[in-house]
């Protein structure tokens, strides 16, 4: 007999869980649960005896429809399983990368031993002092000795194995000196950090007195170890840099620096991959407040490598970053009539979730970290689609968070979402740049990618162009216009009503001074630095419009004019909040303008290294040298272009 004939003959089992009779599915019959049971997820049963509800009759039925909807709801929590497995592949491809570039090896058993909820350098193995050497940073080092381990290599003296009351006396002694002097450099870090390091990382960023300041930046510090050492890093970086550049005969700090740099981002990166295992494991839907977290901790650890000059990764930050933000708007952002709304999820981490409604303040710390965060992602993800030539990746949430819904639009919403539906995030209150520059600059480059899409297909259409960017033009354009009448002062516009400061109250304009960073002097408005943007937005969509041509009467006009604004800056400083219209507007120039941008950065001095104003020159002297190039084959230049020469995207924040 053949083997089919074996097959056809084969009897009927009837071994298999009772599961999978009840959906008529073939079981493997693995005991103790069947493979079809363990990929779904589902509660497998075996046994000699029907289960109760398997009577043939209404109770099958209910517990088939059951069943039924049961799958479903696993089959989406794997999809969300799996979409946030691609986090932490990409977080494991950092810590690689990570590895690869350090100069000094991270422990990596760090994690474990440092569990509890404790700060991680009450153990000297794991000091975060961000610019004093250790024995734990020094790669020189056979084994590391902390008071907390044993010897790598046992005595073989049996004298010296048992220690003396004397011993156990000065041990201790000299263990309790190293954790107070370890937690008290631990505790200046953090506060160089809050002082200093933060308020230059985001000048415009000043909440106001009734939003209790920057607590829930002190809060999110204690709570998540990837965002505290990403910060200790950032300390020690600053203070490296300040220091070897006022004074003399500390040339040591620099190598230390350097050294505690990659110590600090490896174990942010590592508690950053915890965190994330835990979030896949348990998923985003119940828990919001860890998500959010973790969202924190990426965006952050993408802020300090750019800081810093090391921007190779943040395509892999930001694109794991705006899938946990998706993630977290399509769980928690859907109101009861099926808009989007993120004052919903600012309620769901409220101290008392949905009984706040937005002019309940001030925030708690989580809610304030959502709206901080969620600010610097929908600015960086803009950003970051000019140099990739793609559109924003979370344009979809650009309108819900950043514009006001149409009139006709909020009037078939009920009472109760209409207050709740409108804008919450301010970006002028976070970035210093009102939100219709940013909302223009994400729809030049969807033009600019749109146009690419049909010019492959062979279906471009110059009047569907002109079109879409007469709309965009005539926004920029209208919204600068209304900020010409304002003088160059805080508060002498509206916008800086955010800030709670009015004529009635008097002296709450004390507890908002505009005492910014040390590291600067005074900065300018945001007013004017919206104007800046909006200028050199005009100059990127005339590129998209007309292309690459820098002699051309629109983009010369437009240059001009940004460079006007750029020199009537207070201060040099004031360039770090205008990288980008500062790079994009000096592709376009003119040889005869060149020196304006050289001298532009020749005056911060040695504030320049800080942040990615070099990396901005650097593509300008590029895209110069290649005049010749982009003049006989202009067709193949754009703003991505000119914003990769140097080998990658650049993402100038």
């Amino acid at each position: 007999m053949t083997v089919a004939g074996l097959m056809a003959t084969k009897p009927r089992s009837f071994g298999g869980c009772w599961t999978c009779r009840l959906r008529r599915k073939k079981c493997d019959e693995t005991r103790p649960i069947c493979g079809a049971c363990s990929t779904l997820e589902i509660e497998c049963q075996y046994g000699d005896e029907k289960p109760e509800w398997m009577d043939g009759g209404e109770r099958q039925k209910r517990r088939a429809e059951w069943l039924k909807a049961e799958v479903k709801r696993r089959a989406a929590h794997r999809r969300e399983r799996r979409q946030l497995h691609g986090l932490e592949v990409r977080l494991e491809s950092l810590d690689a990368s990570l590895t690869d570039e350090s100069d000094s090896t991270v422990p990596r058993d760090l994690i474990n031993t440092t569990a509890r909820p404790v700060a991680p350098s009450m153990d000297a193995s794991s000091s975060s002092s961000p610019y004093i050497k250790t024995e734990s940073s020094s790669a020189s080092s056979p084994s590391v000795r902390t008071p907390h381990s044993r010897s790598a290599t046992p005595h073989t003296d049996s004298c010296s194995s048992v220690p003396t009351p004397e011993d156990l006396s000065d041990s201790h002694a000299e263990s309790s000196l190293e954790a107070a002097f370890s937690l008290e450099i631990e505790a200046h870090s953090i506060m160089l950090y809050l002082d200093y390091v933060f308020p230059f990382l985001f000048p415009f960023y000043k909440p106001p007195f009734f939003d209790a300041g920057r607590g829930w930046l002190l809060v999110l510090l204690t709570k998540n170890k990837a965002l505290f050492h990403s910060a200790v890093s950032l300390s020690g970086y600053f203070y490296g840099i300040i220091l070897s550049h006022t004074s003399q005969g500390h040339q040591h700090c620099t190598k230390n620096t350097h050294e505690a740099l990659h110590k600090q981002q490896g174990l942010a990166l590592q508690w950053l991959q915890r965190e994330m295992q835990d979030i896949i494991t348990r998923g985003v839907k119940s828990n919001l407040v860890e998500a959010n977290r973790v969202m924190a901790s990426i965006v952050q650890l993408l802020t300090s490598e750019v800081a810093i000059g090391t921007p190779g990764n943040w395509k892999m930050h930001l694109g794991a970053a705006t899938e946990l933000f998706n993630e977290i708007m399509k769980h928690h952002a859907v109101t009861p009539s099926g808009f989007p709304c993120f004052m919903s999820v600012l309620l769901r981490l409220g101290t008392r979730p949905f009984e706040w409604t937005p002019k309940n303040r001030p925030w708690g710390s989580d809610q304030a970290t959502l709206r901080f965060f969620t600010a610097q992602l929908l600015f960086y993800d803009t950003i970051a689609s000019t140099a990739l030539g793609q559109p924003p990746r979370l344009q979809q949430w650009h309108q819900p968070l950043l514009e006001e819904l149409p009139d006709e639009i909020k009037q078939l919403l009920p009472g109760n979402e209409r207050e709740t539906i409108s804008p919450h995030i301010n970006l002028e209150e976070f970035a210093g740049v009102q939100n219709w520059v940013i909302l223009c600059i994400g729809q030049i480059a969807s033009l600019d990618a749109w146009k690419k899409e049909m010019k492959r297909a062979g279906s471009f259409s110059v009047p569907q162009l002109f079109s879409r960017a007469s709309t965009i033009e005539q926004r920029l354009r209208t919204c600068l216009e209304s900020l010409s009448d304002c003088q160059a002062v805080n508060g002498s516009c509206p916008a800086s009503s955010i800030n709670g400061c009015s004529q009635s109250q008097p002296f709450l304009p004390y507890f908002a001074s505009d005492a910014g960073s040390p590291f600067s002097r005074t900065l300018h408005t945001s007013v004017l630095n919206t104007r800046i943007w909006a200028q050199a937005a005009l100059t990127y969509l005339s590129v998209v419009l007309s292309g690459f041509q820098p002699s051309s009467p629109e983009i010369c006009e437009s240059v001009s004019a940004t460079i006007e604004m750029l020199l009537s800056l207070p201060n040099p400083e004031c360039l770090r909040t205008l990288v980008w219209p500062f790079t994009v507007t000096g592709c376009l120039a003119s040889p005869e303008q060149e020196h304006v941008f050289r001298n532009l950065v020749s005056a911060m001095g040695p504030l320049s290294v800080l942040g990615t104003v070099r990396e901005g020159l650097a593509i300008l002297e590029k895209v110069w040298a290649r005049r010749r190039e982009i003049e006989q084959a202009p067709d193949g230049w754009d703003l991505a272009a000119c914003l990769g020469t140097l080998g990658q995207p650049a993402l100038l924040i």
